[in-house]
């Protein structure tokens, strides 16, 4: 018995070492494919907003206020578009088209290269957003986002406080779906997108709301709490893959939590803290993370889902 599980402990601690490391499973094999975790692009000041546009990764460099493209096996990212006010996180909207969540704008924008930037909603009851962060999609055109204060820099908040926001741009009804978060950032809705999941930074924790078809939601929940003492990271970016698994950057690296039972499935170690995260690859299975000044993409076993990836 303690040569067993001197072996398992071993493996598990090669696992660790290899980089790309399983931290904690307690449903089998693991989702992330053993030392599958690469080093795709690096030489940024703060990565994020990763998104696959069926073709290539789009992401950010916040601070150097710039949005790249990467093409795998196709050499180093390109620039996509500059000056980017400090764009955040992307989507994709159901026409293919990138949105853009911006920090120095406080504006939600869609950026194509025919028409440039365009904006899409910088107010609520006519105060101006603080800096919307993550955006998400819903099949039917609706554009949910988080708007917490990071980006606000000198200003003031106009609106008062960080809020989770669904607005359908063809009405430009704007809908408040919670102001009670202290930092949300990412997000993510279900394969059946009946329920969306908002990051709190702050608190380390993921909550889950019932969205209805206009817009509002109810049932607020706790889903977990992944604080983890002597960690490094947050609880930032959030997607899901085609099980309704959620997959999110956290203290400790990437986990992967079951929403049903609320328990924490699986803990991978990063390199670097991680910032957010993306399915992309032909078959959506490759995981893009973005941490601090670099991007890695590590291969797993699911298949993801939502706006941010297309095929």
């Amino acid at each position: 018995m303690v040569g067993t599980a001197w072996r398992a402990f071993a493996a598990l601690a090669a696992a660790l070492l290899a980089g790309g490391a399983l931290a904690q499973n307690e449903g089998g094999d693991s989702i992330f494919v053993p030392e599958s975790l690469e080093l795709v692009a690096t030489g940024y000041t703060f990565t994020e907003g990763p998104a696959w546009d069926g073709a290539r990764l789009i992401f950010s460099d916040i601070p150097g206020n710039t949005v790249y493209a990467f093409s795998p096996g196709q050499g180093a990212p390109q620039v996509l578009y500059t000056p980017s006010a400090n764009a955040n996180g992307h989507t994709l909207d159901r026409q293919g088209r990138l949105l853009n969540a911006e920090h120095a704008s406080g504006a939600l924008t869609r950026w194509t290269p025919e028409g440039g930037r365009q904006v899409i909603v910088e107010a609520y009851q006519g105060k101006r957003l603080n800096s919307p962060n993550d955006v998400v999609v819903r099949s039917d055109g609706l554009i949910l986002f988080t708007d917490p204060p990071y980006g606000l820099g000198q200003r003031q908040s106009e609106v008062g406080f960080s809020g989770v926001f669904a607005f359908d741009e063809a009405s430009g009804r704007m809908v408040l779906i919670d102001e009670a978060l202290s930092r949300p950032n990412g997000l993510a809705l279900s394969p059946d997108e009946k329920v969306l999941y908002v990051g709190d930074t702050a608190t380390q924790t993921l909550w889950a709301y019932d969205l209805a078809a206009d817009g509002t939601a109810s049932g607020k929940r706790l889903v977990v709490d992944l604080t983890a003492a002597g960690q490094s990271g947050n609880v930032d970016g959030v997607r899901v893959d085609r099980e309704g698994l959620v997959y999110l950057t956290c203290p400790g690296g990437i986990c992967v939590v079951d929403p049903g039972k609320g328990v924490l499935l699986e803990r991978m170690a990063v390199p670097k803290r991680a910032t957010n995260l993306a399915w992309g690859g032909p078959g959506l299975s490759d995981l893009y993370i973005t941490a601090q000044s670099d991007v890695y993409r590590v291969k797993t076993r699911a298949e993801g889902v939502g706006s941010s990836s297309k095929r």
